[in-house]
């Protein structure tokens, strides 16, 4: 039997003979099959086929016999011996004057120049915010109380408002406090102070960001329905007249204050005013008589639990929606002049203007007022100066420019001025006084009193009108129609 290609009988073979392997039946196919292979010759190295071999050695070159230098013993010299070698000292002499004043104006001339550009930017950044305060509404409105701007005595009083840099501890004016414009103040510092009290920030009062502002909205609804919750605080509902504040008292809108750099956030319904509010330009009333007098209930869409808060604006869809449409009524318009009368005869007329368009009005597809609801107004205002400014460059909202997106009352407000003063002095207007005077002398006539002869043609000749019959006033001067 074979095993592994071996007998077992190999031993009984002659001695020192080794038979030769028999090949197995196996092994006899492969080797007709396969052709005959060489044998690796035993020098060759033996390595997997996806490798290079060397198949000669290299030839190196003769190795390099380094030889040590013999050591040199080291001799210490003794002090007497010891020889001491200097370097020569090359002094630079002292700079003069002239020659360090070129110095430090060549190292400090990119800083400087840097400074410049940004100094020439930020000047002309302030440049365009001034130019803004042309287009802005002429009354504004604000809601305060005793615990308003921190709870500091002396900040909002019926007399005026005064930002905190203006009173000191005590709440007494500061004649010399704050700075009479935001031009006096370095940038960054006005930037700070904008910021700061935009959020609510309390620095120390001897801090220069202490603040110097006031907050006020064009919006009579968010003001109106802020100061509700504040009324048994003494809370305020304050008005002011850009036109008649004090010299140095500036009003700013927050967006343009935002592309100026002065604030981060646009906070589109704030206006900042600069300086002390006071004076003929300024009138407060106690929100308590405002609701006793009944102006929540006349006008109920700015109570805090109304289907909206007014906080920012509206998109005309949820304007639209959530606040039908009201004609005018006499009798709403009546008792809303009451209450703006309690904030002066100088105010009454804008304040009456800004009560009725609270309400969503009827608009044509020109956005206009029906000829008969401006009558209304018009009757229920003429013993009031209507100025003619209105509608001139002075109006109290101008008609490009002023910022009216997504506050609709605004824009009601903005339109029903506009439309006041164009029944007051606009075209149509002479023709009605000459009805106006003519039914006048017939009233008078039947009672057997003389007549009231007509001023108008007298008038023309001066190109003037009469104004004093209709609205308790002096003439002005009016086109001609």
């Amino acid at each position: 039997m074979v095993f592994f290609g071996s007998s077992r009988n190999s031993r009984s073979t002659g001695a020192g003979v080794v038979p030769p392997r028999k090949k197995t039946l196996g092994q006899k196919i492969l080797d007709m099959v396969l052709p005959k292979r060489a044998k690796r010759k035993a020098t060759e190295p033996i390595a997997p086929p996806s490798f290079r071999v060397l198949r000669t050695r290299p030839t190196y070159a003769p190795a390099t016999t380094y030889t040590l230098p013999t050591p040199v013993p080291l001799v210490v010299p003794t002090p007497a011996a010891a020889v001491v070698t200097t370097t020569p000292v090359t002094v630079t002499p002292a700079p003069t004057p002239a020659a360090a004043a070129a110095a430090l104006a060549a190292s400090g001339s990119s800083s400087s120049s840097s400074d410049g550009k940004n100094n020439a930017v930020e000047v002309q950044k302030l440049r365009q915010l001034e130019e803004t305060t042309k287009n802005m509404p002429r009354y504004l409105f604000r809601a305060c109380s005793p615990t308003s701007g921190g709870g500091l005595k002396g900040l909002n009083t019926i007399n005026g408002i005064f930002p905190h840099a203006f009173v000191d501890a005590n709440g007494t004016r500061i004649p010399n406090g704050g700075h009479k414009s935001i031009h006096d103040i370095p940038y960054q510092v006005t930037r700070r102070m904008a910021v700061g009290h935009l959020s609510g920030q309390r620095p120390p009062r001897t801090d220069p960001t202490y603040s110097q502002f006031s907050s006020w909205a064009a919006t009579l609804a968010l003001v109106l329905q802020y100061g509700h919750a504040r009324a048994s605080q003494g809370g305020l509902i304050c008005v002011l007249d850009r036109y008649n504040l004090p010299k140095n008292t500036k009003v700013y809108h927050c967006p343009s204050m935002m592309k100026a750099g002065l604030c981060d956030s646009p906070y589109d319904h704030e206006y900042l005013v600069h300086g002390p509010v006071e004076g003929p330009g300024f009138k407060a009333v106690t929100v308590q008589k405002l609701l006793d007098m009944g102006l929540y209930n006349e006008i109920p869409c700015v109570l805090p639990h109304s289907a909206r808060y007014w906080w920012g604006p509206i998109p005309q869809r949820d304007w639209e929606s959530l606040f039908p449409t009201k004609d005018f009524s006499e009798k709403q318009v009546k008792n809303l002049r009451k209450i703006a009368d309690e904030f002066g005869k100088d105010f009454a007329l804008p304040v009456l203007a800004a009560f009725v368009t609270l309400d969503r009005r009827k608009l044509d597809k020109n956005g206009k007022y029906a000829a008969k609801d401006v009558k209304i107004f018009a009757d229920m205002v003429e013993d009031l100066y209507v100025p003619e400014e209105y509608g001139t460059e002075k109006s109290i909202v101008q008609p490009d420019g002023i910022y009216v997106q997504g506050y609709p009352m605004v824009a009601q407000l903005a339109g029903l001025l506009k439309q006041l003063v164009e029944y007051n002095y606009g075209r149509g207007v002479r023709a009605r006084r000459r009805i106006e005077v003519e039914d006048l002398s017939a009233e008078l006539g039947a009672l057997g009193l003389p007549g009231k002869k007509s001023q108008t043609d007298l008038g023309e000749k001066a190109g003037r009108l009469s104004t004093s019959f209709a609205f308790g006033v002096s003439d002005v001067v009016v086109a001609a129609a």
